[in-house]
C-alpha cells in the first residue's frame, strides 16, 4: 500500500521535503496557500550541509549558474580592519562539498522544477484552515482549505512557516516571539553599480563574503544571481523588541551604519528602499509531532514573518518558514536546517515503506524526533552565539575576540576561532553534517541492526565514518566486518 504524505507548505523546506520524501517511495501532494509559486526576498547561503542537498537530488543542475561559488570570509571590524580570514576552498575541500550563494528565487524555482519532475504534486490557491488528525480510527489526517477543498492522507507534514496553522493545531499554547531586539534589513546592489566608483573596486573585484563587526549591528555581503549582485543582510537591535515588518525612513538606516567603514557606507547609501525584519524563534519544542504519529513538523527558516505582508498583495510563496524551530540567521542555517529536517525525515520513511511491520509509522517520526530535535536546538544556540560574537561592544571583549582571529590574517589554520565560519569544530559539527547519514544510524540503532561494530578491531562504524572515512574513498571505506 502506496504511503500518501501532504505537505502543507510549498516554500524551501517544503519542497526540499516533497522531493526527498518522493524519492523515498511515498506518494506526496503539497499544499500551498498562495495562488502562484514564486519566491521573493535576497540572497540566502546553502553552506556544505545543504549542497550536499542539492547535489544528492540535482536541483544544482536546475539552478545552474545562479549557485555561486565564493573565493574567502573576510572577518573586520566595523571601520573595515580586517581581524578574520577564511579560505573557503579550505572548508570545501575538507568537507568534500561546496559553499554556494543563490538568490531564493533561483534556489526555490529549482526545487520546485525537480520537485514536479519526481512526482510531486504542488496544489496553489490551498491555504489550509483546519484540519482533523483525532477522530479518524485508521491514522489518517483530513485536510480542508480556504477554498472548501478536503484532502486524506496517511501523514500530514506542516512546514507552512513561523504562523504554521499545523503547529497551532497539535500545539496551540506556542507562539513565535523575537528573543531579543535584533532585527534586519535585507537588500541587493547590483555589482555594475558598484564597479563605477574606483575607491570601492578592491571590494569586488573578486567574489568575496564580507563581515563587518560593530556592537549591536553587523553588515554581512555577498554575490547572488551569477556574480550579477551584492547581497546584504544589515544586522541591528530595537527596544522595545519589534514583532512584525516595519517600513522605515530611509535616512534611518543609512544612520545606522554611518560610522562603518565608508566604503560599505557608500553601498549601503545606494540601497533605493528596505523594510526592518524581526528575528522571531520558536522552541525548543517538546514534540514535533502529534499524540497519533500522524502529523509531523519540519522547519524551514527564521522570521518568516518578515515578508508575510508583501506577499499577500502578490499572492508569491512565502521567502522563509519555520513551524519547528525558527532560529537567528546568524550562522545561516534556517533553510538549511529545514532541508535537513526534510532529508532525515525522508530516510526514516523510506525504511517504514520498504518493511512497515520492522518500522511502524509511529517508530519512524519517533526516530525522526529523537535525531532530529537535538540537533536543531544545537544550531540555535550556535545562531545565537554567533550574534553574540558579531555584535560585542569595543572593548575586552572584542579585542579577545579580534587577538583569537588574528592569525587567520596570516592564513594560519587555527584548531579553534570566534570566526565561526571558519573555526574547525564548529564547521565539522555543523556545516559537515550529512542529515541522511545521521538518519541511517540512527533508525539502525532503533532496530537494533547488527554489523555496526567490527569484531576485530572494535571499530565502531559511526566513529569509522568521523574519523577515517572522511579521507578515504569508496572502495577503501572501513565497513565493519561480522
Amino acid at each position: 500500500m502506496t504511503l500518501h504524505v501532504g505537505i502543507c507548505g510549498a516554500g524551501i523546506g517544503g519542497v526540499l521535503a516533497a522531493i526527498a520524501i518522493a524519492r523515498a517511495g511515498a506518494q506526496v501532494t503539497v499544499l500551498e496557500a498562495a495562488a502562484e509559486l514564486g519566491e521573493i526576498g535576497a540572497g540566502i547561503q546553502m553552506t556544505p550541509n545543504a549542497a550536499r542537498l542539492l547535489k544528492k537530488y540535482g536541483v544544482d543542475k536546475a539552478i545552474g549558474e545562479n549557485l555561486v561559488s565564493f573565493e574567502e570570509l573576510n572577518m573586520r571590524r566595523k571601520d573595515g580592519t580586517p581581524v578574520g580570514y577564511t579560505p573557503i576552498s579550505r572548508v570545501e575541500n575538507a568537507l568534500g562539498q561546496p559553499w554556494w550563494l543563490v538568490h531564493r528565487h533561483h534556489l526555490h524555482t529549482g526545487l520546485v522544477d525537480v520537485a514536479r519532475a519526481s512526482g510531486c504534486t504542488i496544489l496553489t490557491a490551498s491555504r489550509v484552515t483546519s484540519l482533523d488528525y483525532q477522530s479518524s480510527h485508521d491514522g489518517k489526517v483530513t485536510v480542508s482549505t480556504e477554498a472548501g477543498a478536503q484532502h486524506t492522507f496517511d501523514l500530514l507534514v506542516g512546514a507552512d512557516g513561523v504562523n504554521s496553522v499545523v503547529r497551532k493545531a497539535i500545539f496551540p499554547s506556542i507562539a513565535p516571539a523575537p528573543p531579543t531586539g535584533n532585527c534586519a534589513y535585507r537588500a541587493i546592489v547590483p555589482y555594475a553599480e558598484i564597479r563605477k566608483h574606483a575607491e570601492l573596486r578592491p571590494l569586488v573585484e573578486k567574489l568575496t563574503m564580507e563581515v563587518w563587526m560593530g556592537h549591536d549591528a553587523y553588515i554581512i555581503s555577498y554575490p547572488i544571481s551569477a556574480g550579477k549582485d551584492f547581497n546584504m543582510v544589515l544586522s541591528h537591535h530595537r527596544d522595545p523588541p519589534v514583532h512584525q515588518v516595519q517600513e522605515i525612513d530611509m535616512q534611518e538606516l543609512r544612520d545606522e551604519y554611518k560610522d562603518f567603514d565608508p566604503r560599505i557606507k557608500k553601498i549601503v547609501d545606494m540601497i533605493p528602499s528596505a523594510q526592518r525584519w524581526p528575528l522571531l524563534y520558536v522552541g525548543p519544542l517538546e514534540s514535533w509531532c502529534s499524540p497519533k504519529k500522524n502529523v509531523v513538523l519540519i522547519g524551514v527558516s527564521p522570521a518568516c514573518i518578515l515578508f508575510s505582508h508583501i506577499l499577500k498583495t502578490f499572492s508569491l510563496t512565502m521567502p522563509t518558514q519555520d513551524a519547528a524551530h525558527a532560529m537567528t540567521n546568524h550562522m545561516a542555517q534556517g533553510a538549511a536546517t529545514s532541508m535537513e529536517d526534510g532529508a532525515f525525515l525522508a530516510t526514516c520513511l523510506k525504511h517504514h515503506i520498504q518493511s512497515p511491520t520492522s518500522l511502524p509509522l509511529a517508530d519512524a517520526l519517533s526516530v525522526y524526533e529523537q535525531g532530529r530535535m537535538p540537533k536543531a536546538a544545537l544550531k540555535q544556540q550556535v545562531s545565537f552565539m554567533n550574534g553574540a560574537i558579531w555584535h560585542l561592544p569595543d572593548g575586552p571583549a572584542q579585542q579577545a575576540r579580534d587577538r583569537a582571529m588574528s592569525p587567520e590574517l596570516k592564513n594560519e589554520p587555527l584548531l579553534r576561532s570566534p570566526n565561526l565560519y571558519g573555526d574547525p569544530r564548529t564547521v565539522l559539527e555543523v556545516y559537515g553534517y550529512d542529515a541522511e547519514a545521521h538518519a541511517e544510524e540512527e533508525v539502525a540503532a532503533f532496530l537494533k541492526k547488527p554489523g555496526m561494530m567490527d569484531r576485530k578491531t572494535g571499530v565502531e562504524k559511526v566513529q569509522a565514518d568521523k574519523v577515517m572515512n572522511w579521507f578515504l574513498d569508496d572502495e577503501q571505506k572501513f565497513r565493519p566486518k561480522l
